[in-house]
């Protein structure tokens, strides 16, 4: 129980800051846009832009994943008989984990190497590389805890309640 709310709050964390990176990205292009109408510039403006936009993307990966709300082959998988549904939704999640856990370990020896050489940002912002890879590392920290969360969750669940797509709740918007 303690450690669901950890986890779903982790999730929402990172959810969040995904939506400020979004906001981040829309002050810095308003930013750049007035401040050429007064003929300045935004020094760094397209490094931020291009930063953030990574940052908002892998950010939201854990909270899209637990909510359902990537693309997925659910609605095949719903149609199979119980036992045969439970057993392909534990083989995608089982997939699901060898590729998150191939993208963490790619991604943390990529950002490990960086770190050891001192690598440093080319372009008007010079800072160290895996400062702004940091949100890429842990979006995928968190992706890969959100597909053991479900894998294990589904491992436990009844094969007749257990499901790929998730319900619709009141709170979806839906169009009719």
């Amino acid at each position: 129980m303690v450690m669901r709310k950890i986890l779903d709050r982790a999730y929402d964390g990172s959810l969040f800051l995904a939506g400020v990176f979004l906001v981040l990205i829309f002050v810095v292009m308003i930013s750049e846009s007035v401040l050429r109408k007064l003929g300045g510039y935004l020094p760094g403006a397209s490094e931020l832009v291009g930063w953030f936009c990574a940052a908002a993307g892998f950010l939201a990966l854990p909270a899209t994943f637990k909510r359902g709300d990537m693309v997925r082959v659910g609605v095949l998988i719903d149609s199979l008989p119980d036992r045969i549904r439970k057993f392909m939704l534990l083989g995608c999640l089982t997939l699901a984990i060898v590729f998150s856990a191939y993208m963490l370990w790619a991604v943390g020896s990529y950002m490990w190497s960086d770190f050891r050489s001192e690598e440093s940002t080319q372009g008007m912002i010079e800072i160290a590389i895996w400062v702004p890879q940091l949100s890429f590392l842990v979006g995928v920290v968190l992706l890969a805890v959100a597909v053991l969360d479900e894998l294990v969750l589904a491992a436990f669940a009844p094969a007749a309640r257990l499901k790929a797509e998730k319900d619709m709740s009141v709170a979806d918007v839906s169009l009719h």
